[in-house]
């Protein structure tokens, strides 16, 4: 079985893909993935803990079947189209992956409505320093294109159903190199009253944060590098096997709080 992987397990396994040995025909389940994964590649095994798996763009539970033919990606700690089809043409809706830099103004004149009395925005912005690695010249983001698209809208659409009051909502978030002083998560919000606009915001803002694949790769004034979320196995601390959660699953990693 073939296995996508991404952000800073590439560096680890030496490309975008490792070969695992499981039939493909539908009999193997995600426990079996990862214990599999384990096996053949022993590196990988304490890292496991914090890693995801996607299975045709969805995060997986452990006991959940891998259908014949399916996409499987293994997701480290996480860091679109436009229009919610449930509450129609009039509330514009704006999300996906973008070349940096942001057009923060452009955005939110396509979010804007007559009915808007308040504009709640949050911007990441990439910033000059990080824990234990000094001075921070630039962020590297990468993601699982598809995946992420997807997971945008679908925190979109999910924001709407919880604020009825939204009159318009934007998620973005880029990609690619990013120096100090550029945005790297755009968030807005317009409803009639400022409540809604800050709750909508900030309830996106966390989803985004949580869901969202996109990897962040920080980059010193000497050269040092480090994918966010992903320490070396010498500096994780784990189990040299993954072990099941209290809840049976790992829950999906959250980077500390960052400039994203």
């Amino acid at each position: 079985m073939q296995v996508r992987v991404f952000g800073g397990l590439t560096e680890q396994v030496g490309g975008s893909h490792i070969e695992v040995d499981l039939p493909d025909d539908g009999s193997a389940n995600v426990e079996g993935l990862r214990l599999a994964i384990a096996s053949a590649y022993p590196h990988l095994a304490p890292l496991l803990q914090r890693v995801s798996v996607a299975v045709d763009l969805e995060v997986a539970r452990r006991q959940d079947p891998i259908p014949a033919g399916a996409e499987v990606a293994l997701l480290p700690p996480v860091a679109g189209g436009s229009g919610h089809p449930g509450h129609g043409a009039e509330i514009p809706v704006v999300t996906g992956l973008v070349t940096p830099p942001i057009d923060v103004e452009g955005t939110i004149e396509r979010i804007a409505v007559d009915a808007a009395g308040a504009t709640a925005l949050f911007l990441g912005t990439v910033r000059d320093h990080a824990p234990d690695l000094g001075e921070v010249v630039r962020l590297q983001y990468s993601a699982y294109e598809p995946m992420a698209e997807r997971e945008l809208e679908a925190i979109a659409g999910e924001g709407c159903d919880a604020h009825p009051e939204v009159t318009g909502l934007a998620l973005l978030h880029a990609i690619g190199d990013l120096p100090v002083g550029a945005h790297t998560v755009l968030i807005a919000c317009t409803s009639a009253h400022r409540a809604t606009a800050f709750a909508a915001c900030r309830e996106a803002l966390e989803a985004v944060k949580d869901r969202v694949p996109v990897f962040k790769r920080e980059i010193a004034t000497d050269g040092t590098a480090r994918w966010v979320g992903l320490a070396p196995p010498s500096e994780a601390g784990d189990a040299t096997a993954p072990q099941p959660s209290s809840s049976g699953d790992p829950a999906p990693a959250r980077p500390e709080e960052d400039a994203r």
